[in-house]
């Protein structure tokens, strides 16, 4: 991997931030639902409801957010998108009220939306292949810190001030984000001339759900963000309810786990990127680290549903997300490596709808199966069998070849023109033809 200019560093800094923000403004209500559940009724299944509903929301807006940011462009979908999902977090200040509250996570889930596609995009058209697998690192080890900063800020937040600053400080973060982009950002060639492309291009955006590939991205994706989403929402939850431990308390080792997750998430993209420097495929590289990380991630996470003391616990849940994040950079690096140029938006939403109802569902189950069982021990065992199944499965056996774009030869035509399924991106050699 070359080094890296000012621009494209700076680049990687607005990336991460925009996916920092993301989960910042989701885990914000991680921290508050204990409260929510001790001093206002709210039971296990209620609340593992409220955590789902924005992914719901999530998933049904991001089918169209792709498109739109193919056609419009990240230059705008981008700011648009960071405006609106933060000044709804901060308008969640305003009521501890079941419905009300579910209607404004709601309106974040449909506001991140554009988050990955417009990001992808981005890397698409300003990163060479051999440095998009760090590059996507970067963008997602925002989720990490995210999480590593977003609880113990919104606990200390909870406990300082109280439930309605939680969301107002933390809505406020996009304002600093939309002006560091629009100082920034500058309109790639590769933007404006998509419009072009899309003109000669036979393969439109349901074309791709017709490659073999892209399934297994999706399958592959919902069982490793399942896995991941039982953490991300669940792991305040379950330090004090099943632990026993104080906000603050609770915060601080709750960050630990995706403090680790940021460096085995960088480690990732690089060693991804070297990897495919030295000559092996494309394939080889994102399948391996793909379900390599998630098969470590399950072992790590029946460790933690085996736990009893809370050093144990926290201890596994570490190993649990780092493993995890081994497989964020080539997972989500997957629609860029095939999606043609004026497409890659749509391919990382297809991929990311199917991802996210993984991660809408972990929430919601993890709840209700805490309500039916009383414990954690049956949800994280759960987590598991998903993440080993589909996870594994999708990435390892549905995936097939990643080293070249999608084009009109992985298509066969009819005398009617009708396109008709085509098993899977033909093999290529072990380095990567590039339609750009």
């Amino acid at each position: 991997m070359n080094a890296l200019g000012n621009y494209k560093i700076c680049l990687l800094l607005l990336l991460a931030a925009s996916q920092s923000l993301s989960f910042i403004d989701r885990v914000n209500l991680s921290v508050v639902l204990p409260e929510l559940i001790k001093e206002h009724s709210y039971s296990p299944s209620s609340a593992g409801l409220l955590m789902s509903l924005l992914n719901f929301f999530y998933v049904g807006a991001i089918i169209f957010a792709g498109p739109l940011t193919d056609r419009i462009g990240a230059t705008r979908t981008f700011p648009l998108a960071v405006a609106g999902w933060s000044l709804a977090t901060g308008l969640c200040a305003l009521t501890v009220q079941f419905w009300p509250l579910a209607a404004l996570r709601a309106l974040v889930g449909i506001g991140e939306s554009p988050n990955i596609p417009a990001g992808s995009q981005v890397i698409k058209h300003n990163f060479d292949k051999t440095e998009r697998g760090f590059a996507v690192s970067a963008q997602f080890s925002g989720t990490k810190i995210g999480l590593a900063v977003g609880i113990p800020l919104s606990s200390f937040l909870l406990a300082t001030f109280g439930c309605p600053w939680v969301f107002i400080a933390t809505g406020l973060l996009g304002a600093v984000w939309v002006a560091a982009w629009l100082l920034i950002y500058k309109k790639p060639v590769g933007e404006t001339t998509t419009h072009a492309a899309r003109a000669q291009s036979h393969i439109r955006w349901s074309t791709l759900l017709k490659v073999r590939s892209v399934w297994g991205m999706v399958l592959g994706q919902a069982g490793y963000l399942y896995v991941y989403y039982v953490f991300a929402s669940w792991l305040p939850g379950y330090l004090a309810l099943k632990h026993n431990l104080p906000i603050l308390s609770t915060g601080f080792l709750a960050m630990l786990p995706f403090v680790s997750g940021i460096a085995f998430t960088i480690f990732g993209g690089w060693a991804n990127d070297r990897l495919i420097a030295k000559g092996y495929t494309i394939s080889r590289v994102r399948k391996s680290f793909a379900v390599g990380g998630i098969f470590g991630a399950t072992i790590f996470t029946v460790a933690v549903a085996l736990s009893q003391e809370t050093w144990m616990a926290v201890a596994a849940m570490t190993a649990a997300v780092s493993m995890i994040s081994l497989t964020t950079a080539a997972a989500n690096a997957m629609p860029i490596d095939v999606a043609p140029p004026h497409l890659v938006s749509s391919c990382a939403s297809i991929q990311n709808v199917g991802g996210n109802l993984g991660g809408a569902l972990a929430p919601l189950i993890t709840g209700l199966l805490i309500s039916y069982t009383g414990g954690f021990m049956v949800p994280l065992l759960f987590a598991a069998l998903v993440g080993l199944v589909l996870g594994c499965g999708g990435y390892g056996l549905i995936v097939r070849t990643l080293d070249r774009e999608i084009d009109i030869s992985d298509f066969t035509f009819d005398t009617q023109s009708a396109v008709s399924f085509s098993p899977g991106l033909r093999k290529a050699g072990p380095t990567v033809a590039s339609a750009e």
